[in-house]
């Protein structure tokens, strides 16, 4: 796949803002573990490498470091195209570390803090997964809201994740998101065993071995570049 001529643009832009180079930031939230966070943030950095766009994944989750532990088994399997994996505590820290990315992606911590409000408020999107049960989408939603009054409001897209077999539970949760008034991305994340495979293999998304996966994970992957190419600029 070519890379995107409206993101290597904005990546490879001269222009600097409060001293600094403004990269496109994207980042992935959640106010529970396990609704698919940190499979999607490493499922678009590996998109965003395979389209030469130099990735910073960074992952703000010092409890789990799902997303570093990945990368150690990535470069361990001598995966390509290799990633810029880091840990990150501070927003202050990873400005100074992104010089040579072209794309910043977060993975948030779990459980949303002040840190997260403030990850969002400068993110280009802010892509929310969640489960389809009200239990996934109680507090995924009220912290759309959240982040919506914080200064995020029409950069927050819910995003469906692992997703069964229940035709009818996919679309209750659709209608729920529908009427709460945010956005919500066109395509959902199943739930597949072959998918947490690649991942403990040190691969993501459109890297899966089986076609199908594989098939299934790009077109994720493109549902959320062009999120991001239409976002509004910051």
């Amino acid at each position: 796949m070519k890379p995107s001529s409206r993101l290597l643009a904005h990546a490879n832009a001269s222009e600097v803002r409060s001293g600094r180079k403004e990269l496109p930031t994207v980042s992935f939230v959640g106010q529970k573990g396990g609704v698919g966070k940190s499979t999607l943030a490493r499922l678009f950095a590996v998109g965003a490498a395979h389209r030469g766009l130099k990735p910073i994944l960074a992952d703000f989750d010092l409890e789990q470091l799902t997303c570093v532990e990945w990368n150690a088994i990535r470069l361990q399997n001598s995966v390509e195209p290799d990633i810029d994996v880091r840990a990150f505590k501070s927003l202050k820290k990873l400005r100074k570390n992104e010089d040579r990315a072209g794309i910043v992606v977060v993975d948030t911590r779990g459980l949303a803090d002040e840190l997260t409000l403030d990850i969002a408020e400068e993110s280009d999107v802010v892509f929310l997964p969640t489960g389809v049960s009200g239990y996934d989408l109680r507090p995924t939603l009220a912290l759309a809201r959240k982040l919506a009054k914080q200064g995020a409001e029409g950069r927050i897209v819910v995003e469906l994740s692992k997703i069964g077999r229940s035709d009818a539970q996919l679309q209750k949760a659709m209608e729920t998101i529908e009427a709460s008034g945010f956005e919500q991305l066109a395509e959902h994340w199943p739930q597949r065993d072959g998918f947490q495979a690649d991942l403990d293999s040190g691969r993501a998304g459109r890297e899966s071995r089986n076609p199908y996966l594989r098939e299934t994970a790009e077109k994720m992957e493109t549902a959320l570049f062009a999120r991001l190419e239409s976002a509004r600029p910051r």
